[in-house]
């Protein structure tokens, strides 16, 4: 049976978005599928892309860019029986590795029209879903300088990851969770519904996507080295779960008080500022189909 794609391409990557564009062109030349392509103009323009696609009845919508554009067009596919493929051209892609899918064109492609699929939890941060992770630590520094230097890939994250030290003052985190209530204060405080974040790092190397449960990562306040040790570690791909200072906690639902009358916090890499203080997270089962 034919169907009916939609390709919505985020073009930050401009040479990445053409070359896809006219990979797609070339491989349903040969299929009897149907397609479409857009090309976003920005974030906004996303979800009013996936939002058209919906209202033609589409059987899948493919998401073509980094985590946030996964996010932005997710948050619209969500409880719909519409498919969701992914291919990567974003700098980080850490949803499309937790799903192993290839960064070559031609595969992702190929695995998108084979049509197996995975349905996977999605979590919750108030009214915004997300489908890796989100944060209020040393992280959330990270994304915002990030994206404020305009440099993409590894240099950019180098040079963020170098400011982000200089600038991050952690607040004070009240953490309510199935009748427990904790302290933190934190140099990293992540949610994570997956296993990757960018680049292939994992804070989270046990989190399922399928399992109804949140893994929920805090490293603690300390010395400069022992952080410097903890980082290295988990550059290096090994597990930080019981390095002193560092504190992992399964979850399906919390409560998130900061100090502050505002909160920062990225969500699937995107920087997002609140001005509330307290915000619920909880996850949503079986949320959302993904082509893997």
């Amino acid at each position: 049976m034919n169907k009916n794609y939609f390709f919505i391409i985020n073009p930050v990557h401009f040479r990445k978005a053409k070359s896809l564009e006219s990979e797609i062109h070339s491989f349903f030349s040969k299929r009897n599928d149907k397609y479409q392509i857009r090309i976003s103009k920005n974030i906004k323009n996303l979800k009013e892309l996936a939002n058209s696609a919906i209202d033609l009845k589409v059987d899948v919508i493919i998401a073509c860019g980094g985590d946030g554009t996964v996010n932005q067009i997710g948050q619209i596919v969500i409880k719909k029986n519409i498919k969701l493929g992914i291919i990567p051209i974003g700098s980080g892609n850490g949803i499309s590795n937790h799903f192993k899918i290839p960064y070559n064109f031609k595969k992702a492609l190929e695995i998108i029209v084979k049509g197996s699929y995975k349905k996977i939890d999605v979590g919750k941060v108030d009214n915004k879903y997300f489908f890796s992770n989100i944060g209020f630590g040393i992280e959330v520094e990270f994304i915002r300088h990030y994206h404020q230097s305009g440099i993409h890939g590894l240099l950019g994250y180098f040079r963020a990851f170098f400011n982000s030290f200089i600038s991050y003052d952690p607040p004070v985190f009240s953490i309510k969770s199935q009748g427990e209530n904790i302290s933190v204060i934190p140099y990293v405080l992540m949610i994570a519904n997956t296993n990757k974040q960018g680049y292939g790092i994992s804070l989270s190397p046990k989190a399922k996507s399928d399992d109804g449960i949140l893994n929920m990562i805090i490293i603690n306040k300390t010395n400069i080295l022992h952080l410097n040790y903890l980082i290295a570690l988990v550059l290096l791909g090994f597990s930080i779960e019981n390095k002193k200072n560092v504190q992992y906690m399964n979850l399906k639902d919390l409560q998130i008080t900061s100090e502050n009358f505002y909160t920062n916090l990225q969500i699937d890499g995107e920087f997002e500022f609140i001005i509330k203080n307290e915000l619920n997270i909880s996850i949503l089962s079986n949320g959302i189909d993904i082509l893997c």
